[in-house]
């Protein structure tokens, strides 16, 4: 097998493994008697689908998990952040730029996510945690650059464009200076940002909090204060931020 058929396989068999794991542990915390939830793989097209448990949790609260709602920041300037710091919904996600789940969601599900932010109901929190290694650390930090020029969806979207991860090659210092610069960011700044220990260092928060909080998969997403593993269907999201709204009396 070549390396660089490798550095594509990798990516998958670790979450398909991940998501394993975290189907088997979340199962048993629920306990027997509880109803068959729905394939993680759902609407994910023929061929791309990971192998994993046919139990693989939609919407769960693991009863040991951590009290997810005190890590809200809620920060008004946060350039990771989507929607007004006082919303009545926070959603946290943990993501990697070399995730194919992470992808989907962003090209299915984050449209209507953005609705919701856009009534003000909804604040995204995002966290690039870079599981996969040195590819996707530079690509968080080079969403982060983004962002210091208020760019930085629009950089992660473009990283995700049509709903699918890029190779790791394209994930190289030029390469994602080339992003910047079709984007029409100001390359010089950018590069500067990128290259800022400031920049490194929230990236390694971002990564550190993911660990601390024994997210090894992604994506997991929190609304409420309750976890969501993987990139459900549309329904799962949208079920959770109204029953969140219901219980904030919106």
């Amino acid at each position: 097998m070549t390396k660089a058929r490798m550095q594509k396989l990798v990516p998958a068999l670790v979450i398909a493994l991940a998501g394993l794991i975290i189907g088997v542990v979340l199962a048993n915390a629920l306990g027997a008697g509880e109803p068959e939830a729905k394939r993680m793989s759902a609407g994910v097209p023929e061929g791309q689908r990971p192998a994993i448990g046919p139990t693989a949790p939609t919407h769960v609260q693991n009863p040991g998990a951590p009290d997810f709602a005190s890590i809200e920041q809620r920060v008004a300037d946060d350039p990771l952040a989507l929607g007004d710091a006082a919303a009545p919904v926070v959603m946290l996600a943990f993501s990697d730029y070399q995730c194919p789940f992470c992808a989907l969601w962003t090209d299915r599900t984050l449209p209507v996510m953005k609705k919701y932010v856009k009534e003000g109901q909804l604040r995204i929190e995002w966290h690039d945690i870079s599981i996969f290694g040195e590819d996707s650390e530079r690509a968080a930090l080079a969403a982060l650059a983004a962002g210091a020029q208020g760019r930085f969806w629009d950089f992660h979207d473009e990283l995700f464009a049509g709903g699918r991860i890029r190779q790791p090659q394209q994930l190289s210092h030029d390469e994602l200076v080339a992003v910047a610069d079709k984007l029409g960011l100001d390359v010089a700044k950018f590069s500067a940002d990128l290259a800022a220990p400031e920049t490194a260092q929230t990236v390694a928060k971002n990564k550190a909090l993911g660990s601390d909080l024994g997210v090894y998969s992604t994506p997991v997403f929190v609304i409420n204060g309750k976890p969501i593993i993987g990139a459900q269907p549309e329904a799962t999201f949208t079920d959770a931020v109204e029953a969140a709204l219901k219980e904030a009396g919106r």
